[in-house]
């Protein structure tokens, strides 16, 4: 006894180094230091948000701020249930995985096998395809906008499916191409309904969230139940207060995950320190994607890498209505992150704070801006030759102006912002964007003439590269524009819209939806407000206006038949 008692002398009187915390000081000023990121959250009436920290196999921070209600003046806690948006995907995902696991699935078998509604596009769709948007199923909210439905409108799955089954083409062929479809998740969510033989909720929670102790965890497909403790969503107004956003969301798959940071904190850690999916599955949540050609996407199972305070995760956000939320896995640093909020709230800045509070204190949020080209004062004479406009498929136009003898861009009527010149030769719209790895060079012709501007990145496909071509805006007389006057319908969405001139503009609208004024691109092409952003006009052998095609990124060449 009296050895151990010397030893315990000796141990006090070492001297600590400089700034050396014991663990649960340490843990209590890196709690006080996520508290103080979040202060703004505490004023009076202000919804807010939950965050969760898990690190080293247990759950070290959980708090709310904010209200989750604002009329009844409800607190957020961590078992505040927040509507995740995305998020809601990687669960869909896993739920494929694991029947793979089983060998009930094969994710590059076609889903017609087990879903035969699903129409017959000519070529296979695979389960596979629909985890990674290169099935080229169109997005099912732009879908639904185009067919006169509101998103605060009460929106079932059985919409979907039916939406789903008279679609008659596809954005790309399958494997082909990337593009983000809300609609693949849910037709993966009925395709694990069908091979599992239990609904989409059902089938979550007897095999993820109740081994886990998700006990706030669960799919939403009614959007009549009454879900205790859940927060609702809310927007700002212009002169500061806040309004309801409603959702409705009846559909599972894409969206409609209900859950809290503590159930999320024990998902998290499933990954970390695997119970559920052990194995097969889990590993396959780590796997990204590649379309035919073998061009590589940062896209796994609804989860994406990234580089966070230094430190590689997998990550996914979501987005509905006023609701945010945004998980971080960090699997080298047994650490994770989640953030829910019920207002719309940019999550990456907060991620990437808390991140370097508990994993890198020497960090300065922001420092990857510093491995960005330098900044730098463009040529007059570039400056001069970039102004103008350009276009491309199912996107807005890019308008490049001179503003006060600064280059600025815009698409459509948004406000115009800066472009920043690199000293690498690329130009980019900010740090926003270089945040997702988009920039711009300009591409020139023979003579030198700048002819479009090359676009790299801005999705996951790494080094995606195309261009939009420089344009001079076509001026179509009031004549021409008059005889585009007339009915146009959609077997497919079951809508007939029409186009009218109202003084010297093209308008759309149906019965359903506002009117869209349409301007002129070049010959026989217009853009509009989303989901317009691109609209085609079809001519028969006769010259005239026979069918319209409408695009937006996620939903292409939706075709519009003349009709009198």
């Amino acid at each position: 006894m009296a050895k151990s008692r010397s030893i315990l002398v000796l141990l006090a009187a070492v001297t600590l180094p400089a700034g050396f915390l014991p663990a649960a000081d340490r843990m209590e000023d890196q709690s006080a230091a996520v508290d103080a990121l979040f202060a703004e959250y505490q004023q009076p009436g202000s919804p807010g948000l939950a965050v969760g920290v898990y690190y080293q196999g247990q759950a070290v921070k959980t708090a709310g701020y904010g209200r989750a209600h604002l009329e009844h003046d409800i607190a957020i806690s961590p078992t505040t249930v927040f509507h995740v948006a995305s998020v809601s995907k990687q669960f869909v995902a896993f739920s494929a995985a694991l029947l793979e696991a089983e060998g009930k699935l094969d994710l590059d078998s076609d889903v017609r096998e087990n879903l035969p509604w699903v129409p017959d596009f000519g070529q296979e769709i695979s389960p596979r395809q629909l985890i990674y948007h290169t099935s080229g199923l169109r997005d099912q909210w732009t879908l639904f906008v185009l067919g006169g439905l509101e998103m605060d409108s009460r929106l079932r799955q059985r919409q979907v499916v039916s939406m789903m089954k008279r679609q008659q083409a596809l954005n790309f062929a399958p494997g082909s191409d990337y593009a983000y479809s809300n609609a693949g998740y849910t037709v993966l969510a009925e395709l694990v309904g069908a091979v599992s033989g239990q609904s989409l909720r059902e089938f979550t929670a007897a095999r993820i969230f109740e081994p886990l102790g998700m006990i706030n965890t669960v799919f939403y497909d009614d959007v009549t139940e009454v879900l205790p403790n859940r927060a609702q969503s809310y927007e700002k107004n212009e002169d500061g207060t806040w309004h309801r956003s409603p959702l409705n969301f009846d559909n599972v798959g894409a969206t409609s995950l209900h859950t809290s940071v503590d159930d999320l904190l024990a998902w998290a850690g499933n990954f970390l320190h695997p119970t559920v999916g052990s194995g097969q599955a889990l590993t396959r949540m780590h796997e990204s994607g590649q379309l035919a050609d073998g061009t590589h996407l940062n896209y796994g199972f609804a989860l994406q890498k990234r580089e966070i305070a230094g430190h590689g995760a997998i990550s996914h956000s979501g987005s509905d209505a006023g609701f945010r939320s945004i998980i971080a896995v960090f699997p080298d640093d047994d650490f994770a992150v989640t953030i829910l909020a019920n207002s719309p709230t940019n999550l990456l800045k907060p991620l990437e704070e808390i991140a370097a509070i508990y994993l890198n204190a020497d960090y300065q949020p922001g420092a990857w801006k510093k491995s960005l080209p330098a900044a730098i004062n463009p040529d007059e004479a570039l400056v001069a030759k970039l102004r103008g406009q350009y276009i491309h498929d199912n996107r807005p136009v890019l308008v490049l102006e001179v503003d006060d003898g600064a280059l600025t861009y815009r698409a459509l009527d948004d406000e115009a912002k800066p472009v920043v010149f690199r000293d690498d030769g690329s130009f980019d719209f900010g740090d926003e964007s270089r945040l997702y790895g988009t920039n711009y060079r300009a591409v020139r012709n023979a003579r030198g003439e700048i002819t479009g501007i090359a676009m790299r990145g801005g999705s996951p496909v790494n080094g995606q590269h195309f261009v939009y071509r420089k344009i001079e805006r076509a001026q179509p007389p009031l004549a021409d524009l008059e005889a585009l006057a007339g009915n146009y319908r959609s077997q497919e969405l079951d809508v007939t819209y029409t186009l009218s001139v109202k003084g010297d503009e093209l308008i759309i609208e149906s019965l359903w939806t506002a009117p869209v004024t349409l301007h002129a691109t070049v010959a026989d092409k217009f853009e509009g407000e989303w989901p317009m952003h691109e609209v085609i006009v079809q001519r028969g052998a006769d010259g005239r206006p026979s069918a319209l095609y409408i695009s937006s990124e996620r939903a292409r060449r939706v075709r519009l038949d003349r009709i009198d």
